[in-house]
Formats: C-alpha cells, sequence, structure tokens
C-alpha cells in the first residue's frame, strides 16, 4: 500500500488514477486508510459488480496497470518489493507518456 500511496501522489497530475479493492467492510478500509496513509480511492470487492474481466482475479494482492483506454496492459500477481516493484513503477511511467491518441 505504501508504493501506491506513493505513486498517487507522484503521479496523479500526469492521469495516474489509483483504485483499491478490498473485502474488507467500509469500516475496516477506513481504519486501514487512516492508519496506512491511503490517498487513493477503496472500493469494496464485489465480484459480480465488476466486469467479466476483472472477476477472474483470485488471488490478493493483484495489482493492474489499465491504460486511458480501460485495457489492461499489465497485470502483477503477489506483492511488489525490490527489483519487481522499480520494473512495475518503469512501465508506469512510460504508460503515463504515451500519447492519448489512440481511438477505439
Amino acid at each position: 500500500m505504501p508504493h501506491l500511496a506513493k505513486w498517487a501522489r507522484r503521479y496523479g497530475r500526469q492521469g495516474l488514477v489509483v483504485i483499491g479493492l478490498s473485502t474488507a467492510s467500509p469500516e475496516e478500509q477506513r481504519e486501514a486508510a487512516r492508519r496506512f496513509g491511503v490517498n487513493y480511492l477503496l472500493l469494496r470487492w464485489e465480484p459480480n459488480r465488476l466486469p467479466l474481466s476483472l472477476r477472474r482475479i483470485t488471488v490478493t494482492p493483484t495489482t493492474l496497470l489499465i491504460d486511458r483506454y480501460g485495457y489492461i496492459r499489465e497485470v502483477q500477481v503477489g506483492l511488489l518489493f525490490g527489483e519487481r516493484l522499480r520494473e512495475f513503477e518503469r512501465r508506469l511511467v512510460a504508460l503515463l507518456k504515451e500519447r492519448a491518441t489512440r481511438t477505439r
């Protein structure tokens, strides 16, 4: 969670939106947000209300990098740390720099 909060602060003005999904109750989410300094949106994980592409996620944590058009560009299952975390951030930065010229 700390790296997500850092990325939200660092890259938010460039268009990054961080959303955390959790099975925790809203009260537990508020407490965790306060305790861990979460500065991004937390939502309740309700698989039946998610797009089909997200309902297949069964492992937590799973981190998705979704582009401005809604395409899933990267999926990382498990904890991000060390070189894996740094590489994910490099891909995130590269994606933020892509021009918004593609048409759907």
